[in-house]
C-alpha cells in the first residue's frame, strides 16, 4: 500500500463510527430521467436525474446561498410522466430573499436562473425565500451554520486483490480531517468531484453527524476533529474534495435524495418517493444556505 499525504496530524482516536466495509461503487446507469436536478455542488455543474412518484407536472426549486456569496436559484417545471417534452425553465417568477434585516428581489438571467445582488451569505443568519409563480406562493427557510474547515487530507492507494476488489483494480482511500464544534449539533455533507467532467467519482452524497453517517467511516478524534474516510475505485485524476456545512432540513433532504438515487448499494431498491422539500406548497427541490470548504487533490 502506498500513502501520499498532505498535512498530517497524529492524534489518538476517541470514537469511531463505521458503516459496512466499503463496497464497489455502482457502475450502472443513473435512474430514469423524469426531471433534472443540476446541483451547485462544485465549480463544475453535475446533472443528476431522479425518478418521481408523481405523474403530474411539478414545480422544482434549486436555491442556494453560499457563505460570502450571492444567492442563485433555478426554477423549472416537470412535464407529465407520459409527455416526451423536456422540463421547462420558468422565466416569469418573482423571487424575494430576506435575511431577517434586509430583503431583495432576485434578477432573472437566463435558462431558468435567478441571481441576487445585495444579500451575502453570512454564518449564523436564517434566510427566507419566497417565490411567486402562476398565482401560487412557495416559501422556504434555511439557516447558515458555521463553516467547517478542512485541516488535512491523507491519500492511500491500493491495487491489492480482496473480497471487495477481486480484480485488483485501483482503489484510493481519501481521509479528510476537519474540525467540529462539540457545543452545537452540526450537519455535514461531502462530495468528491472529478474536475475534468464535473462528475462524482463516487456517486454518493456522504451525510455526516457525530452519531450517524450514510457511508464510509468516521473517526472522532481528540480536540473535536472529525476524520471521514471513503475508499473509491478510480483510475486517477484531479479531484475536488468538498465539505459542506449544512442545516438539518438540508441534511434530511440530501439523505433522502442519496437514498433515491444511489440505492444500488442496498439489497433492495426503496419504493419510489420524492425527497421531502424544505419549500412548502407542493414544490420539489430544496433551499440551502451553506458553507463550503474545498481542497483540490491529485490521485495518481
Amino acid at each position: 500500500m502506498i500513502m501520499n499525504t498532505t498535512v498530517t496530524h497524529n492524534r489518538q482516536r476517541h470514537t469511531k463510527i463505521l458503516c459496512a466495509p466499503p463496497c464497489p461503487p455502482c457502475l450502472r446507469g443513473i435512474l430514469k430521467i423524469l426531471f433534472p436536478i443540476s446541483l451547485f455542488l462544485s465549480s463544475c455543474e453535475e446533472v443528476i436525474n431522479i425518478d418521481l412518484n408523481d405523474s403530474n407536472p411539478a414545480f422544482v426549486v434549486e436555491a442556494i446561498i453560499y457563505k460570502d456569496s450571492l444567492a442563485t436559484v433555478h426554477l423549472s417545471q416537470t412535464t407529465s410522466y407520459f409527455s416526451e417534452e423536456e422540463p421547462a425553465d420558468i422565466e416569469n417568477a418573482t423571487i424575494t430573499l430576506s435575511d431577517g434585516s434586509s430583503s431583495e428581489e432576485l434578477v432573472y438571467t437566463s435558462n431558468g436562473y435567478y441571481t441576487g445582488n445585495t444579500i451575502i451569505g453570512t454564518e449564523g443568519k436564517t434566510y427566507k425565500i419566497e417565490i411567486s409563480h402562476d398565482g401560487k406562493i412557495y416559501e422556504g427557510v434555511s439557516y447558515m451554520a458555521d463553516k467547517a474547515d478542512i485541516i488535512s487530507i491523507q491519500l492511500y492507494k491500493s491495487e491489492e486483490k480482496t473480497i471487495y476488489n477481486p480484480e485488483g483494480k485501483t482503489v484510493f482511500t481519501i481521509r479528510t480531517e476537519f474540525h467540529d464544534n462539540p457545543e452545537t449539533e452540526n450537519f455535514y455533507m461531502m462530495t468528491f468531484i472529478d474536475i475534468k467532467n464535473g462528475s462524482m467519482i463516487e456517486k454518493r452524497y456522504f451525510l455526516i453527524t457525530e452519531e450517524n453517517i450514510n457511508g464510509g467511516g468516521l473517526d472522532i478524534l481528540e480536540n473535536n476533529n472529525f476524520a471521514f474516510s471513503e475508499s473509491i475505485f478510480y483510475e486517477g485524476g484531479t479531484v475536488d474534495v468538498n465539505l459542506f456545512s449544512i442545516d438539518e432540513p438540508t441534511y434530511n433532504y440530501f439523505m433522502q435524495l442519496d437514498d433515491v438515487l444511489f440505492w444500488k448499494r442496498r439489497a433492495l431498491p426503496p419504493s419510489p418517493y420524492n425527497p421531502v422539500s424544505n419549500i412548502n406548497n407542493g414544490a420539489l427541490g430544496y433551499f440551502a444556505a451553506w458553507g463550503l470548504d474545498s481542497e483540490r487533490i491529485v490521485l495518481e
